[in-house]
């Protein structure tokens, strides 16, 4: 069993292209909702990667948890937000995962709201068309000093904290994101939610860097809080077993 103290925030960098040779495994201990879904998907590739994106959440969390992956069962909010529906322990761990281009991006926080996002550095001729969308004007004013160079990095730098956020409460595609407002220069923080900043104040912006070719952020509930990458792996967690122990 990892522990995992009240001011810790755990997040794990996983390989989901590597745990494709699992794929038979890893569909045994999802659930029968978590199997419909997955066959529900037009696209091998796409269902392959959502059962590779669940299975490894199940092992992860069975590991700090303490019980099997299989066992694991899961609610959801109004807006879809998944979370433990079986207290685990007090304060509850609480979750939250993204993926771009095969990295998986695994947060996990005790008795703390928590999102995180993750996305693929890449150019984006949209880029100021997504501003103009998902940015408030303050925000697009800010982002209209930037040099054309950084554009594109300062776009979804902002973009992976307001969706850190909103995974955070759990709001979906309820939120609108111009409502969330953040600073896109590095390191990147909270502004202000729906023009209080006060409400941004209760929250904590992690800028994290878990590739050169990625931008990612996670939002936390609170403050004083301790950032930690462990060192497991995703063969790591592919070798453990059922019963949610590690095979000597």
């Amino acid at each position: 069993m990892i522990p995992l103290d009240r001011p810790d925030v755990h997040v794990w960098r996983l390989d989901l292209e590597s745990a494709t040779a699992a794929l038979g495994r890893l569909a045994g201990i999802l659930s029968v909702d978590e199997r419909r879904r997955a066959g529900a998907f037009a696209f091998a590739h796409v269902r392959d990667r959502f059962v590779a994106r669940r299975g490894l959440l199940r092992l992860l969390l069975a590991r700090y948890v303490d019980c099997a992956p299989a066992d694991l069962a899961f609610s959801y909010g109004p807006h879809g937000k998944p979370e433990l529906a079986v207290p685990s322990g007090d304060p509850p761990v609480t979750v939250s995962w993204s993926h771009s281009n095969g990295l998986g991006l695994y947060a996990l926080a005790r008795g703390r709201r928590i999102g995180v996002d993750v996305e693929a550095r890449r150019a984006l001729p949209e880029a100021e068309g997504l501003a103009d969308l998902c940015f408030s004007p303050r925000e697009r004013a800010a982002l209209a000093a930037c040099p054309r160079g950084e554009l594109d990095a300062a776009v979804l730098r902002g973009w992976t904290v307001k969706e850190a956020y909103v995974k955070a409460v759990g709001a979906g595609l309820s939120r609108a994101l111009e409502s969330v407002e953040v600073s896109s220069r590095a390191p990147p923080a909270l502004l202000a939610i729906d023009g209080d900043p006060a409400l941004a104040a209760v929250w904590s912006v992690h800028d994290l860097a878990p590739d050169a070719g990625f931008v990612a952020a996670a939002v936390v509930e609170g403050h004083e809080q301790e950032l930690r990458w462990p060192a497991g792996t995703t063969p790591d967690l592919l070798e453990m077993s059922l019963d949610g122990s590690f095979r000597s």
